[in-house]
């Protein structure tokens, strides 16, 4: 059996052949993250003469059809994505909001990649029903594809909050209420979560000065800087009181915020937009002839801006799997080897839900992926439960938090290190005696430490033989 060297991200799961890189593409960890792995070639497994649909292309339906690839060179693969290019790195998207083009390290392979694997590609086709007996999916341009096996990696989409849109002459043009179908028929109005928002908003830039975004956490921090850099005057609104809630506990968000507010960003923190303001222009080429002027707060607040990005969460796209009576809840449900409700069909990455649990996470998409291509290739594999981790390095700040946990959690056991002088800050969290969680801001040289550490689920008792604090 022929072996390959590969180098894998121990945060993320981003694999690369060859070298070792000098930082993560992905997550963004240093290259001390990688580890070297022998990935061998397994036998086909039985019924590999068949037809595998998947209906997405980011990084789970990309590993869903590379892991079928590997275990089969006979299966006929088909790789349909409404997005019209080829598979990327979805997490380095605020890259390219300046309107730059994209460099060959953004996409998942190169192209040749798809023909040396005999990949049917198809971009820019969009899915509209799918027909579990007929083993079939219709597609909007009218056309239909069988299949033997489907998987279903059709993501997820952000969420836009139902804000009033209001004009500064509301008495001569009523507004409307904003949602997903809406959001570009005025202008100046972004969200980011497919390459084609970076060129709307590139475009928006070249007549913008400040920019509003609607989100303090980790993707809306990471825009609003990538906005700063391209020269804008940024405010931040975010709901709750404190900025990355999911990643930091109270201190460490005090410690993070006292940074962010030396960042040249301004903050708002516990406030969220009650409607957005808009100009009526008839040369705008939009619906509602509409662009953006300022966004008004639910304190009374108004803040003025030529573009605003919302960046609250995501939401499972499930409306075309719910549609064909696939069982969903807030995502697909699949069991642990990616298999939805119905025969035949699977789902991954952040379109599905597991153990009550949508992941939305890169690493997990990737695994999911690899998991439901195993799978529907006959070759039987089970998801593993990840722990949840996110590197942030930005707002000339750096953070790793590690574990998925309530931090105002009044039964966990905490021990800290903080040193001031030295702007660093860690902490520890354990839930029954055993490590659950931490956080990392300033020194995250020992994040790799801190995963293992709770993926080995170490005791209260040995925390200071880690070096962790």
């Amino acid at each position: 059996m022929e072996k390959k060297r590969l180098f894998k991200c121990s945060v993320c799961g981003h694999i690369v052949e060859d070298a070792i890189p000098d930082r993560c593409e992905v997550c963004g960890a240093d290259g001390d993250a990688f580890f070297e792995i022998f990935e061998i070639a397994e036998p086909a497994p039985i019924d590999t003469k068949k037809t595998y649909l998947i209906l997405g292309n980011g990084t789970a339906g990309f590993n869903a059809a590379k892991e079928i690839r590997r275990l089969s060179s006979e299966a006929r693969i088909i790789m349909v994505s409404k997005e019209a290019v080829k598979s990327y790195i979805r997490t380095n998207l605020g890259d390219y909001l300046g309107g730059a083009e994209p460099v060959d390290r953004f996409y998942l392979a190169k192209d040749s990649w798809y023909e040396e694997n005999d990949i049917e590609l198809h971009l820019g086709k969009e899915a509209v029903e799918i027909l579990p007996k007929e083993k079939k999916v219709r597609f909007r341009d009218g056309s239909e594809t069988k299949y033997d096996r489907l998987i279903l990696a059709t993501g997820s989409h952000n969420f836009i909050p139902p804000v009033p849109v209001e004009y500064g002459d509301s008495s001569r043009r009523p507004g409307f209420t904003l949602n997903a179908g809406n959001l570009r028929d005025v202008q100046g109005l972004h969200t980011i979560r497919e390459y084609q928002d970076t060129r709307l908003i590139a475009e928006d830039l070249k007549h913008s000065r400040k920019a509003v975004v609607i989100g303090g956490g980790l993707l809306g921090l990471e825009a609003a800087w990538e906005l700063k850099l391209l020269g804008l005057d940024v405010t931040v609104v975010e709901f709750v009181t404190r900025l990355l809630p999911r990643q930091l506990d109270s201190e460490g968000a005090s410690i993070f915020s006292s940074i962010a507010n030396k960042s040249g960003l301004n903050l708002i923190l516990g406030d969220s937009a009650q409607y957005i303001k808009v100009a009526y222009d008839e040369s705008i080429d939009t619906p509602s002839h509409a662009k953006v002027s300022g966004v008004s707060l639910k304190s009374g607040g108004f803040v003025e801006a030529d573009l605003v990005v919302f960046s609250i969460g995501i939401r499972s796209s499930i409306e075309l799997a719910k549609a064909a009576g696939i069982a969903c809840d807030r995502g697909i449900t699949v069991n642990r080897r990616m298999e939805t409700s119905e025969k035949d069909i699977y789902a991954c990455g952040d379109v599905c839900e597991i153990d009550c649990f949508v992941y939305g996470t890169w690493p997990a998409a990737m695994a999911m992926g690899k998991v439901a291509g195993a799978n529907a290739a006959g070759n039987g594999d089970e998801f593993k439960k990840l722990i949840m981790s996110t590197i942030f390095n930005a707002l000339n700040a750096k953070v790793f938090s590690a574990g998925a946990i309530n931090f105002d959690d009044a039964t966990l056991e905490q021990v800290s290190a903080r040193n001031d002088f030295e702007g660093t800050y860690r902490k520890l969290f354990f839930k029954g005696g055993e490590l659950v969680a931490g956080v990392l801001i300033g020194d995250t040289s020992k994040s790799i430490k801190l995963l293992k550490s709770i993926e080995n689920a170490i005791p209260y008792e040995a925390v200071k033989e880690t070096g962790l604090v």
